[in-house]
């Protein structure tokens, strides 16, 4: 949604008086024009056929705005947009078909599969190569769950784009846990594993696609970057830049609380003090860690990414600690099912490492766009300069 704004000159009190009119980037609503005051507006050029016109990107009503409301101000379409404090998100109503068809079906299957798996957890031991992979299930369906509904409503197509990775993995490995010990002897456990496979294998097929589309879509358009920043090419470049390290984190913790989870050989059946230490203290640190690396980006602070950064090796140094002692196992006597956990820990592991290191290379280049205007239009904050002028340089560009 986007407002296009007609400014006469302005008057001696340096607050500018326009008509206002809604537009939406799918319909053009035709409204009375509303005179308002405003004390603060930021435009941009648009070039069209005709007198030239004047988009407005933000806005804020006067303090001093009494007007009362009409039938037309109940009836206008609401923005597209919301600022909420995570930043810009879009409501609603601004989903279309497709996008409100995969919201609800993949949360419905995601939330059905974490049900079944739930009940698996309860009903195998606790030493079984079973409970660990439920565990694993647990996480990743969870992390599902926030990529898909965040990068839904804020337009991620970096975090749609993982779901669909960590969906085909979920996959895997319940055609692999099906297939490999159906277990006809226990008709219910055989039944639990027949009914999630086929929910996630209809779940597939059905949504994965859709979410290829979605993803593609959000990448081309850029939509609500645009309405974040603005029609400036090198902050929508660089707010893009943000966005993705944001999903790298996500995907960095995510990888790292599996890879805690899969070391557990014999589930908890058999978890010694170190152990339990050496979990607690490196969830509640891998945690911390991204925590820290949402905050130095979001706040552009230059102290806590030179302590982000600083700290970025604790994390490959344990998991590759922990890989060298899988790996150990795994080189011994174990084989068939007690070797899928080892098999799986490293596998994992590898790809933790090599998000790890994205993330400090992703890192690094959004610290370079630090101070540039980026902050004030994402989340409103003041920055170190003034911002007008931040605004005056992005209307003149």
């Amino acid at each position: 949604t986007s407002l296009t704004v007609t400014i006469p000159t302005p008057h001696s009190a340096g607050l500018p008086n326009g008509l206002i009119y809604n537009c939406s980037s799918r319909t053009t609503y035709d409204t009375s024009p509303v005179l308002v005051n405003l004390c603060s507006v930021q435009v941009c050029l648009v070039p069209s056929f005709g007198p030239v016109r004047l988009i407005c990107l933000s806005y804020m009503m006067a303090d001093d705005e009494q007007r009362p409301r009409t039938i037309s101000d109940l009836t206008r379409p609401r923005h597209a947009t919301q600022q909420t404090a995570i930043g810009p998100t879009r409501s609603c109503g601004d989903l279309d078909k497709k996008e409100l068809f995969f919201l609800v079906s993949t949360i419905l299957a995601l939330l059905a599969t974490l049900g079944l798996t739930i009940y698996r957890l309860t009903s195998v031991a606790a030493g079984s190569a079973d409970f660990t992979f439920a565990l694993v299930l647990i996480i990743n369906t969870v992390a599902c769950l926030i990529f898909v509904v965040h990068g839904l409503m804020r337009e991620r197509p970096y975090e749609v784009a993982i779901f669909i990775i960590a969906d085909v993995i979920v996959l895997i490995y319940c055609i692999v846990n099906y297939a490999e010990k159906p277990r006809w002897d226990d008709p219910t456990e055989h039944a639990v594993k027949l009914v999630r496979l086929i929910l996630v294998v209809i779940f597939s097929v059905v949504c994965v696609p859709l979410a290829v589309y979605i993803t593609v879509s959000f990448y081309q358009s850029r939509n609500l970057i645009f309405r974040t920043v603005g029609a400036n090419a090198e902050l929508q470049d660089m707010c893009d830049l943000t966005f993705f390290n944001e999903a790298l984190l996500k995907l960095d913790f995510q990888l790292e609380l599996s890879m805690v989870v899969l070391v557990l050989n014999k589930g908890t059946a058999d978890v010694r003090t170190e152990d339990i230490i050496v979990l607690s203290v490196g969830t509640v640190f891998v945690l911390s860690w991204a925590l820290l690396g949402y905050l130095a980006m979001r706040f552009e602070n230059k102290v806590m990414v030179i302590i982000f950064l600083v700290l970025w090796w604790c994390e490959p140094a344990y998991i590759i600690y922990k890989m060298v002692d899988v790996a150990k196992l795994l080189h011994g006597k174990l084989t068939g099912e007690a070797a899928l956990v080892p098999a799986a820990a490293i596998a994992c592991g590898i790809a933790a490492c090599l998000v790890h290191s994205l993330v400090l290379m992703v890192t690094w280049r959004v610290w370079s766009n630090f101070g540039k205007g980026l902050k004030e239009k994402v989340y409103g904050q003041t920055g170190t300069g003034d911002r007008s002028k931040v605004v005056e340089e992005e209307t003149k560009t």
